[in-house]
């Protein structure tokens, strides 16, 4: 029997990360994401992060097995892109990333709205975008 599937949404994404601790300080500083729980094993530590007022999450996995550094051309993510409510609040994005000593460029008008493009400390490429209505 054939079932029919439908998608609600993204659950979460889950980021390889170098060390856990700089990196769920660095998403709860800049971003404002509260961590939701931790896990250890001999092989990965986890991190997971919630948004506030929200059901998605942003898994942080430092692997023990040390690989290389992020690159946005290889295969696989490009960059992951957070949503933000109005055209102010991406514009308002810049001074808080100032505030944090985080690089970016934009924001940039696009057809769909605006985009504010930036990394994380392990060099994941990441985005704030305001959907157009």
């Amino acid at each position: 029997m054939l079932v029919c599937v439908t998608l609600t949404g993204i659950h979460h994404a889950a980021l390889s990360v170098r060390d856990v601790d700089v990196s769920s300080d660095w998403y709860r500083r800049v971003l404002g994401l509260d961590e939701t729980f931790r896990r250890e094993s001999e092989s990965r530590r986890i991190v997971v992060m919630r948004f506030p007022g929200l059901r998605a999450t942003v898994g942080l996995v430092q692997h023990c097995d040390v690989g290389s550094e992020f690159n946005p051309h290889n295969r696989g993510l490009d960059h992951l892109a957070f949503s933000v409510e109005s055209a102010d609040e991406l514009w308002g994005w810049p001074g808080r990333l100032d505030e944090h000593g985080v690089s970016y460029s934009g924001p940039d008008e696009t057809p769909f709205g605006g985009m504010l493009h930036f990394q994380d400390p392990d060099g994941i490429a990441l985005a704030l975008f305001w959907e157009r209505s």
